[in-house]
């Protein structure tokens, strides 16, 4: 997995914003950058014309300085399992561009919190659920684990839900074994 960094991800009132919310949270946290982190996955290496045009095709947004790498990262990417509608654009674009060694990119956002002492993994959790959509987003404490962005697996077979029979049980059941990430209130709906 080939990892770029880009431009910065959230304008400066936006992260103002986010750290408001996150201090309400975890007080000790002083402050968050944030930056896109582009992942790319490859049949090889990209040779250095590629590279060059993948950079080019990857400088895109404001042109502000690039966020700090320092202090406990959070990567926060497309749910695994998913291919998001930007990964499908770029990835098109990119084999038009000649890129054929570039089997997909995808693209996260990467979160840099400083903070009076380390956040331990109960609080990281907490502050994670504040920086991602659990229902469309998934999260990275280290980057190598957006490795799962690009597993190949066999489709599973097709399961049914009986909510006629079984009603909110049912529902509540297959929620849990499938992974739905339903709510309550979705569940009773």
């Amino acid at each position: 997995m080939l990892t770029l960094p880009g431009a910065p991800a959230l304008s400066a009132f936006r992260l103002s914003k986010l750290l408001n919310d996150i201090q309400t949270l975890e007080p000790s946290v002083t402050a968050v950058r944030a930056s896109y982190l582009h992942l790319a996955e490859t049949d090889g290496e990209l040779s250095e014309r590629d590279s060059q045009v993948l950079q080019r095709l990857l400088t895109y947004g404001p042109h502000a300085e690039k966020a700090a790498e320092q202090g406990q990262m959070v990567l926060v990417v497309p749910r695994f399992g998913t291919i998001s509608p930007w990964s499908s654009k770029a990835t098109d674009i990119a084999h038009i561009c000649g890129l054929r060694s570039l089997l997909r990119i995808e693209r996260g956002v990467a979160y840099y919190l400083d903070s009076k002492a380390p956040l331990d993994a109960g609080k990281m959790r907490a502050v994670a659920a504040r920086l991602h959509d659990r229902m469309t987003e998934s999260v990275c404490l280290e980057v190598s684990d957006a490795e799962r962005l690009f597993s190949h697996h066999q489709p599973g077979e097709l399961q049914t839900v009986d909510v006629l029979r079984g009603g909110e049980d049912a529902l509540a059941e297959a929620n849990q074994a499938l992974g739905l990430a339903l709510s309550e209130d979705e569940i009773v709906y």
